[in-house]
């Protein structure tokens, strides 16, 4: 590849893989959607050009063995990788998709059950990736891709490296997403993968990154000196809860953090599901502290208000008798294990409704896909039949109705 401009549409690499449309390009290497002659099949081919210099050649095609090494369904497969005349390349899995970075930049924040499932893949990614014995290092919006169903899907191990070496030889990645450790030239570990979830997880909820500015030394010793901002500064409307598990995930200190990057999604799921957090904290918080004596007794009245709201609502409805003369059955107890029923391809209402109806409680957002059907569920977390207990909240995402109103009943 001579220059940076030239068009290799229709080259064959390696006798092989015929490139047909150019997807990206960064630096020296460009990313081409191609067509694997000898297989039949359409691929993404990473190609990187003669005026690479020797040392991120030999990172670029260790990025192809560490890359190979993870098989995760939310990490982008490697198939193969080699030379052809003075560029080498990496042909992996082709995902139609967008980026993580350009959704944001189109959408700006996502709604909290979204982010929670998109969270939960990558971490799910990650760990695979960590048990592999590698650290990925690059983890932000631009390496994650998410296809037209809403699955994300992890990809440039450019710079990962094994978790036991220590030897930072270079500081290498965007500053904005690097963590405090590899700024100091300390070990990496699992830890410092969480870090990056933890970014990326905030820039997914406020709709903007947490460290801004130019990437620079300034950029990295205001990282050190000051740390991480909060989400609630961003946007107040976001849970106290939330806000201390992404805290909690960016840490200075890597001991401080979730050990793996499935506690911290784990923890963030739980966080976003929570509705005391969401209503009544900012309530009893907001109190003042002059009248210390009143604050307790509104917080006891607000409390009490909704414990008589909560038996007048129920005494409107007939007590359900076990093994009645109607045959209703008695209602399911919550904390009972059972498996979640599967809603995938059902409206939105009709989804909710039998969610609601066998004891589990549901969270939808907008999917980024618009393949479907106005209205249809396309994913739903957990998966149908995953052991749940009753009260458990189901993240469904679907597809946009085009101004609909997708929880009215459907026509």
């Amino acid at each position: 590849m001579s220059t940076a401009a030239d068009d290799h549409t229709g080259r064959l690499l390696a006798g092989r893989y015929r490139l047909t449309e150019r997807i990206d390009r960064g630096g020296t290497a460009e990313v081409w959607r191609a067509r694997d002659e000898r297989l039949d099949r359409d691929v993404a081919v990473k190609v990187l050009g003669a005026e690479a210099e020797p040392a991120f050649r030999e990172r670029f095609t260790m990025e192809a063995r560490k890359a190979a090494a993870v098989s995760h369904p939310h990490t982008v497969t490697v198939f193969d990788e080699g030379q052809d005349g003075s560029d080498a390349f990496i042909v992996m899995e082709e995902v139609r998709g967008r980026s993580l970075r350009d959704i944001v930049a189109e959408r700006g924040a996502l709604p909290a059950p979204e982010v929670a499932t998109l969270i939960r893949q990558l971490a799910g990614a990650l760990d695979a990736t960590h048990q592999a014995g590698l650290v990925h290092l690059d983890v932000k919006p631009a390496n994650v891709i998410v296809d037209g169903s809403g699955n994300a899907k992890l990809t440039d191990f450019g710079i990962a490296r094994a978790a036991q070496d220590s030897d930072e030889r270079e500081l290498v990645g965007t500053a904005r997403y690097i963590a405090p450790e590899r700024v100091e030239g300390k070990p990496v570990s699992a830890r410092t993968d969480v870090y990056g979830l933890a970014l990326v997880a905030y820039e997914l909820l406020t709709g903007q990154a947490a460290f801004v500015g130019a990437e620079n030394e300034d950029l990295l010793r205001d990282r050190l000196e000051r740390g991480a901002p909060h989400i609630r500064s961003a946007d107040p409307g976001l849970s106290e809860t939330a806000d201390g598990v992404i805290a909690r995930g960016l840490a200075r200190d890597p001991d401080r953090r979730y050990p793996t990057a499935g506690a911290f999604a784990a923890a963030l799921s739980d966080a976003v599901n929570d509705p005391v957090t969401r209503v009544l904290r900012p309530i009893i918080a907001s109190s003042s502290r002059r009248w210390p004596r009143l604050d307790t007794l509104l917080a006891l009245g607000v409390v009490l208000a909704i414990l008589v709201a909560v038996v007048f609502f129920f005494a409107k409805f007939p007590a359900v008798t076990v093994g009645g003369t109607n045959g209703t059955p008695a209602p399911t107890t919550t904390g009972v294990v059972s498996g979640i029923p599967p809603v995938t391809g059902m409206k939105l209402d009709q989804a909710i409704a039998t969610l609601e109806r066998t004891g589990f409680h549901a969270s939808w957002a907008p999917a980024t896909t618009t393949q479907g059907g106005a209205c249809n569920v396309v994913s739903q977390d957990p998966a149908a039949g995953a052991p749940a207990a009753r009260g458990t909240s189901v993240a469904l995402l679907y597809v946009s109705g085009a101004g609909k109103d997708c929880t009215k009943k459907s026509d």
